[in-house]
């Protein structure tokens, strides 16, 4: 045997070619080591979304559709000496003062009283700074902190053309002293609003400061909402639409309602459309109500004139006495409102029939008697009632009840959430522990689950009497941290805990149970990033087979990163956040804009922002308060594989790297690729899609991306990769590499 040959057989085998990687992606896992997770799961997934192939794709830009609704702080001032930048102290001026077109958008304002008398307005001769509210029927907008230039005593002017000039005869205005907030506006809470008048018609109602503003999702059009005269807005308000009337509750407030049907103050009305203030103090109880001649007319229809009745449609009215019209005592019926002082109800009576003097009563309470509504913090739908925790009184400055009782919630009467019925402490949680309410949720047909800072509960038969309620403790082990966290999806309730996202359950005879772990055990690492001292400010919703977290970490006060899970899936896809720092969520809402509900984020800065269903491969936001436009930023998105160990603990050489990726159809894209090593530890730029393909990857198009490495030893190694244009998809990774040692024995 020649001596070459017999070299050869006696040489070290062949490196052997090993190969790892992913041709689909599922799931974020942060909790465990990278080299520990499983093929399809990723280390690091940032603004990202896995698809059902199994495609990582960059998120769809968000994009503001409300414009800046928002202002920045400024500190008004009182300068050394007189002048119209000084600042005016006076009382405020009826509701009743006109203004009139000089031109050049000057307005003469007349301050006036209810009998449209001049009336004096109290600015001195020098001028000054003076605030004006609620004028209507000009063109733009008049109100505001306005320099008003002395006239005469009943007349001053002020010069209005930015942004808007204005112009236009104004009516109902009020003249006061400015409003020292500066100008400061915050949003302090919102709703969607469905428009009972039409199927896809849903809209966004956002308090502010000062007044609440309705966007309306399909034409991005918007209108004010005032509040009562002398009514703002400064802490957490909760918004939501009640049997067609939006409630605004805020805690130790009295509630605000809104009725958009309304003729006077509802959208489209003859007046301001405008909040009112429910009803307050002493509750009026139930009254006897005589109809003298009441007739029944054609099909059984009942109709009774009672001056003043104060009943509205829908409510219950018992006969007490029947007199001749054939009506039975005791027998209960919901009537039919025609006006202030007329209303009917339908009976099973002869047509015509003619009592003397029918009496009717409104229905009575079952407990200690109907109050109006609490100054509560929010309110709950469930079994056609509203429940609000009955932490303050119904006065009409309220106060905290005596003793405070946290842990107590209070039901509405059927159809009115403005009268209430407190039943003796009934629906007192876990009384006298220490805990308190955070949050309800209404859960199949007849129950309502409350969320306790330290317990959950469940409340039985709320749709009945209220003397039939039962209440049940489902744990005492863990609570909400958030009320806006809470989300019913398919059978279980979603919320944020001390110990992360919990989940409860059905288990047998639907009863609700809680899960054994977090949902959030696989993204651990990231939940150790909330800020706990600001978690309470947690916002969730459902949309589109994913939940959807707002949270705030590190230093943020406010929900700065949003985070997606996917019950596709089955597993959390994504960490988001935008490039603009002052992108931070206050609540999430689904709405519609068409016919299919789409995600919207009400933000601290900004206003209304669309977060699904754009279409943009960049973010369209206002950077901060009070910014003029807004800025197109690049979405920030990130990822991490696994760590591919290739099947063994050796060290080995990675020495080749292969991406198949795709632009979208509207987007050319690129991004950079990085190896990562582990033990040794070692970043190799592969460079971008520009450095391996000659240029960007054009829309539509796939590419099929290989790069040497140089070599790189380690234990497993990580692909980097950063888009940084356009909506890429990777739809798998292949990282080949040979084995350290090559002989098949270990030299020691």
């Amino acid at each position: 045997m020649p001596s070459s040959l017999q070299k050869l057989l006696q040489s070290p085998l062949e490196s052997p070619v090993l190969q790892d990687g992913d041709t689909a992606f599922q799931g974020l896992v942060s909790r465990l080591r990278p080299s520990q997770l499983e093929p399809g799961q990723v280390a690091i997934s940032k603004n990202m979304r896995f698809d059902e192939a199994g495609a990582a794709k960059v998120r769809e830009g968000y994009r503001n559709v409300s414009g800046g609704l928002t202002t920045t702080a400024v500190i008004p001032f009182i300068p050394e000496s007189a002048g119209t930048s000084a600042l005016v102290l006076i009382g405020t001026t009826g509701a009743y003062c006109t203004g009139a077109d000089l031109g050049s958008g000057v307005i003469r304002i007349t301050t006036k009283d209810s009998g449209g008398s001049a009336i004096a307005h109290g600015i001195p001769a020098t001028g000054g700074m003076v605030n004006l509210a609620s004028f209507s029927g000009g063109t733009n907008t008049l109100n505001g902190n306005r320099a008003a230039t002395y006239r005469t005593a009943s007349t001053f002017d002020v010069t209005v053309t930015s942004p808007l000039t204005v112009s236009g005869a104004w009516i109902n205005g009020i003249v006061g002293a400015i409003k020292l907030s500066g100008g400061i506006i915050n949003v302090h809470g919102a709703c969607r609003f469905s428009d009972p008048t039409s199927s896809n018609d849903e809209s966004i109602i956002i308090a502010y400061n000062e007044k609440a503003v309705s966007i309306k999702v399909s034409t991005l059009a918007s209108a004010d909402i005032e509040y009562p005269t002398g009514v703002t807005i400064d802490a957490e308000a909760h918004l939501q639409q009640e049997f067609g009337k939006v409630m605004l509750r805020r805690e130790g407030k009295t509630t605000l309602i809104f009725d958009p049907q309304d003729g006077t103050t509802g959208f489209g009305g003859s007046g301001d459309t405008k909040f009112a203030v429910v009803a307050s103090g002493t509750k009026t109880q139930s009254v006897d109500l005589s109809g003298a001649g009441t007739t029944v007319t054609t099909a059984g229809k009942v109709s009774m004139a009672v001056s003043g009745h104060l009943l509205e449609s829908g409510d219950k009215v018992v006969v007490v006495d029947a007199a001749t019209s054939g009506l039975t005592n005791g027998t209960e019926y919901r009537v039919l409102v025609a006006d202030a002082n007329n209303f009917a109800f339908f009976a099973n009576v002869k047509t015509n029939a003619v009592g003397s003097t029918v009496v009717v009563r409104k229905t009575v309470s079952v407990g200690g008697g109907y109050i109006n509504a609490p100054g509560a913090a929010f309110g709950t739908l469930a079994g056609q009632r509203v429940f609000v925790p009955y932490t303050h009184t119904e006065a009409a400055s309220p106060a905290v009840r005596s003793p405070a009782v946290r842990d107590e919630i209070i039901a509405s009467d059927i159809f009115d959430p403005q009268t209430f019925d407190p039943i003796l402490n009934q629906f007192r949680m876990n009384g006298g522990a220490a805990d308190f309410v955070v949050g309800m949720h209404p859960f199949g047909d007849d129950s309502l689950v409350v969320f306790n800072r330290n317990s959950i509960h469940r409340l039985i038969g709320v749709s009945g009497s209220l003397l039939d309620v039962s209440s049940h403790v489902l744990t005492t082990e863990l609570g909400c941290v958030a009320r806006k966290s809470i989300v019913y999806h398919a059978g279980a309730f979603l919320f944020l805990s001390d110990d992360g996202v919990m989940g409860l359950t059905f288990q047998d005879a639907l009863n609700l149970r809680g899960t054994d772990l977090p949902l959030s055990e696989a993204i651990d690492a990231e939940f150790k990033r909330v800020n706990r001292e600001h978690m309470n400010k947690a916002t969730a919703c459902y949309s589109d087979n994913r939940y959807y977290l707002a949270v705030p970490t590190g230093v943020s006060t406010e929900c700065n990163e949003i985070w997606i899970y996917s019950f596709l899936n089955s597993s959390w896809e994504s960490i988001d956040t935008a490039s603009s720092a002052g992108f931070t969520v206050t609540q999430f809402i689904p709405a519609k804009s068409g016919k299919m509900n789409e995600v919207y984020a009400v933000t601290a800065d900004g206003g209304v922002v669309k977060i699904s269903n754009t279409g943009r491969a960049d973010d369209l936001l206002y950077a901060a308060a009070g910014a003029s436009s807004p800025a197109v930023t690049a979405i920030p998105a990130h990822l991490r594989t696994r760590g591919y160990t290739h099947g063994t603990i050796e060290r080995k050489r990675f020495n080749h790297v292969d991406l198949h990726l795709k632009s979208d159809d509207e987007h050319a894209s690129t991004g950079e690729i990085t190896l990562l090593t582990e033990d040794p530890d070692e970043t190799i730029v592969l460079g971008t899609l520009e450095d391996r393909l000659g240029s960007v990857l054009a829309a539509g198009e796939g590419a099929s991306v290989r790069s040497r490495t140089g070599n790189p030893r380690g234990f497993s190694a990580q692909i980097d990769w950063v888009p940084s244009s356009g909506r890429p998809e990777l739809r798998g990774i292949a990282v080949r590499a040979t084995p350290t040692f090559n002989s098949p024995t270990s030299a020691k």
